[in-house]
């Protein structure tokens, strides 16, 4: 039986709806203010999965396309604006035509104020979702007004509470920092306040300002000041420090788990594994090809989606290795050197002065793992990530 059958694979199911449109955001979603999400948007999800099923699936006629889905990620938008029903649809759907490891990570995005009913959060729990990724973003109801977010922290602490009584496998949440405002103090009171909420999992990200957002315009304006890029720096490295010493491991530049609670899906991204993408917007990456389907809504619904036009990138070995150079430096394992130059190459030799500048200077390590040698950047390091990996390119 050929060893390709027992490979993993990611799903992405993308549910681009919310009830409000952040100011921050510039991710392709759709406010539906009060309404529910259309309601032929969970069929035509089951629809695409029996597709690609059939091309990808258990019951694939070419065996080395049938790969184990180890991970599900419902992401947004705001997924939980979905039924616990219709999660069970979509993933009854994939267990039909996809072999899904028994032991699969189901994870799905929530906003606190769609978590606000227990019996609703324990019916999404009972529906099969094991990790829940709830986006509070801030501890501060003035910094949540500033985000355009429309839940308030006694939510966040609500929805927290049902969660855990629902007995998740695994509980996240989401936080920002270098918010408009925000001083250091004020990010390290946030952070204690967010630990009180006793997740397995934070995610930690730099505020991005995106063009054509609402608090692109306000900071434009001078309605809105960022902090200094030194404050920034503090607020990356001390929050590293607290959460470490809150029993957080730092294993991604953004992201801190407690043991055994590191998120297996975005794992599978940095790691390069494969995974397929459902729904209007969403992306695969799939045998060398990055595939995109459509923004538009209507079109999507209405269109079948073995004809449907989608935008295709074909991935070159060269892009492939950059890519995986990228993502492994985002993380605290590293870059495994020694499998980077298996199919040729010499990565160490030919960056060694650089690299040992790196490490003079306190930014980077190099860790040997019995026969491998591991290229990875420390706390300081991952604060200028983007510019010191560029340099490999």
């Amino acid at each position: 039986m050929s060893e390709r059958l027992f490979s993993a694979m990611l799903f992405y199911i993308h549910v681009p709806f919310c009830r409000a449109r952040c100011a921050y955001c510039s991710f392709f979603s759709i406010a539906v203010g009060r309404r529910n999400p259309p309601a032929d948007y969970v069929p035509a999800l089951v629809r695409d999965i029996a597709w690609l099923g059939s091309k990808f699936g258990a019951k694939a006629q070419d065996t080395n396309a049938r790969d184990t889905v180890t991970s599900i990620f419902f992401g947004g938008g705001t997924p939980s604006l979905l039924s616990p029903e219709d999660i069970t649809n979509i993933l009854g759907a994939i267990g039909q035509h996809f072999s899904l490891a028994p032991d699969a990570e189901i994870s799905m995005e929530a906003n606190p104020e769609s978590l606000q009913e227990k019996s609703r959060v324990q019916a999404f729990r009972e529906a099969g979702v094991t990790r829940i990724s709830m986006g509070v973003q801030s501890m501060s109801d003035n910094d949540l007004r500033t985000l355009g977010r429309i839940h308030t922290v006694e939510q966040a602490q609500k929805a927290a509470e049902h969660v855990h009584a629902a007995g998740f496998a695994s509980f996240g949440i989401d936080l920002m920092w270098g918010l408009p405002g925000q001083s250091l103090e004020g990010w390290l009171n946030i952070l204690h306040k967010a630990c009180e909420l006793a997740p397995d999992h934070i995610s930690a990200y730099g505020l991005t300002i995106e063009e054509g957002t609402r608090l692109e315009r306000s900071i434009e304006q001078g309605k809105l000041v960022l902090p200094e890029e030194n404050a920034l720096a503090q607020m990356f490295l001390q929050g590293h420090e607290t959460l470490e010493a809150r029993g957080f491991e730092h294993y991604e530049i953004s992201n801190f788990a407690r043991k055994g609670h590191a998120c297996r899906h975005n794992r599978g991204y940095w790691q390069g594994t494969d995974y397929l993408g459902v729904g209007a917007g969403a992306v695969s990456t799939w045998r060398g090809q990055r595939v995109s389907e459509p923004c538009d809504l209507k079109y999507w619904l209405a269109s079948e989606p073995h004809e449907r036009n989608r935008d295709i990138e074909q991935l070159d070995r060269q892009t492939v290795r950059e890519e995986h150079i990228m993502l492994s430096m985002r993380t605290k394992r590293g870059l495994d050197v020694t499998s980077l130059d298996r199919d040729g190459g010499d990565f160490l030799g030919e960056n060694m002065s650089y690299i040992l500048a790196l490490v003079d200077a306190g930014l980077a390590c190099i860790r040997h793992e019995g026969s491998k040698t591991f290229l990875a950047l420390t706390p300081r390091g991952m604060l200028a990530s983007n510019d010191i990996v560029a340099r490999f390119f």
